[in-house]
């Protein structure tokens, strides 16, 4: 395991020697060097708070010699050397403290350039003109690196072609389509090695995307279905490709599958820490993952109600001091005529189709009797009644603005529950647009897929319930 270990870091520092050299990337300390060394502890964490912040490319020269100056510290802990290691760990927190200065220069300085490099990454340009990115990243460096020596000016005359070059970077990639970028990610999923280490994840983004082509084939006008098995096939590469460069890390360090588990229950310490208290790791890891789970949905929901609570009684407070007796008969007659309208709703719908909530001025309908073709967003002839039923509902107030949430229950993949959940919103939408007679600037939809459940999706029951469309009547 070692011997291979050594020979596959050999080969990621000479792949990515042109880039940026193996020096840029530096050596991670062991555990017992960082227990007996608290500076050389305190500078890898400070490299790596840096790193995340694009630093190597921000602030090439401050990250270079704060790398440098972490190699060095080891191999002087390595010769016990205190004197040489105390000094290596000054100079490279010195880089750090400059560093910090220079990639928020950067960030400012740079702004548009680096919103503009963000949007040609997530339109995939990464795997598509890797060669033309790299290239540009490459004249980015060299514009930070006159930040860095305050060569302000200078840097800002680099900034327009900088923009125009990942602008122009971006419309290439998107005009390649999804497909094109499915196929890219999959390509470049094999070549990081996932045919070895994650077959599985592989070949089904292999299989979407044969299915997206075979839909394409047999019908071109099915481009929906086809881009949804095209967008599938691109998340499964990507998550190929990562779950690959963690087994790879794994296997670097010679993991253990304890030594796994422990890391998996690190992640979700990390992630539960700021809200307090321990995860139950002494109990089965559903256990562990349901009570974190639970505990963000609560703090979401008492943060929202709380902020929802603030803002209506400040208004509520306002109006009163601010209405006559008169004014006062009229706000009773409107609650009185808003009540009687929320109870001519509720009574539209039967259990099966869907339950009906005030929240205050506004009415919710959470529909969880449509039916719809599994994986699919047409709306089917059998959901016309609860449609026609909604569509009365809505019209009984005129100037209401009205939001159409899709919602999945936790059955298969995360990814595409969030695009089913999205497409069967915009569906809704569109029907009450156009064969309600709904105005379309008084209608939104958003998908949220299995993040916002209503019920345990432990039952059949529960899972029904969540599976379901929400059109919110909003008063106010």
């Amino acid at each position: 395991m070692k011997q291979n270990t050594g020979l596959l870091a050999l080969s990621l520092c000479i792949a990515t020697l042109f880039i940026a050299g193996c020096a840029s990337q530096p050596k991670a300390p062991s555990d017992q060097i960082l227990k007996q060394h608290p500076s050389i502890a305190r500078l890898s964490s400070e490299i790596d708070s840096a790193k995340a912040k694009s630093a190597a490319l921000l602030a090439p020269q401050s990250y270079e010699l704060a790398s440098e100056s972490l190699q060095s510290a080891l191999k002087s802990a390595e010769k016990n050397d205190t004197e040489s290691l105390q000094e290596e760990t000054a100079t490279g927190m010195s880089a750090i403290k400059k560093l910090n200065s220079d990639v928020e220069n950067s960030h400012q300085l740079l702004a548009e350039v680096l919103q503009a490099r963000d949007r040609a990454h997530a339109a995939g340009v990464k795997t598509l003109e890797k060669d033309k990115i790299e290239d540009l990243d490459q004249e980015l460096k060299k514009t930070a690196a006159l930040i860095e020596d305050s060569k302000f000016e200078q840097a800002k005359k680099r900034r327009p072609k900088l923009l125009e070059g990942y602008t122009q970077l971006e419309l290439m990639a998107l005009k390649q389509g999804t497909a094109n970028l499915a196929r890219s990610s999959i390509e470049s999923a094999r070549q990081q090695g996932a045919e070895k280490y994650t077959p599985k994840t592989l070949t089904k983004a292999e299989e979407s995307l044969a299915l997206a082509t075979t839909i394409l084939d047999n019908d071109r006008t099915q481009t929906e279905k086809a881009d949804l098995q095209a967008r599938k096939a691109k998340w499964l590469a990507d998550q190929s490709a990562a779950i690959t460069e963690t087994i790879k890390d794994f296997n670097r360090r010679d993991y253990s599958l304890e030594d796994i588990v422990l890391w998996h229950q690190l992640q979700l310490s990390q992630v539960n820490q700021p809200l307090g208290g321990e995860l139950a790791f002494n109990q089965s890891n559903s256990k562990a993952v349901q009570d974190l789970r639970d505990a963000v949905f609560n703090l979401v929901n008492e943060k929202d109600l709380a902020l929802e609570n603030s803002r209506l009684t400040e208004q509520k407070l306002a109006r009163q001091l601010a209405l006559s007796e008169k004014e006062r008969q009229s706000e009773q007659l409107k609650e009185r005529e808003y009540k009687r309208k929320f109870e001519q709703v509720q009574a539209m719908f039967n259990g099966n189709e869907a339950n009906v909530y005030r929240q205050r001025e506004d009415i919710l309908i959470s529909a969880h009797g449509f039916q719809f073709a599994s994986g699919q967003s047409e709306i089917l002839t059998v959901n016309f009644q609860l449609m026609s039923k909604i569509t009365q509902a809505i019209k009984l107030f005129p100037e209401a603005q009205i939001q159409v949430s899709g919602h999945t229950d936790a059955t298969g993949d995360d990814a595409i529950n969030q695009i089913i959940s999205e497409a069967r919103a915009l569906k809704v939408a569109k029907f009450l647009v156009d064969l309600g007679g709904i105005q379309i600037k008084n209608i939104t939809a958003r998908g949220y897929g299995e993040t916002r459940p209503v019920a345990s999706n432990d039952t059949f029951l529960g899972r029904a319930e969540n599976r379901r469309v929400e059109i919110k009547i909003m008063n106010k």
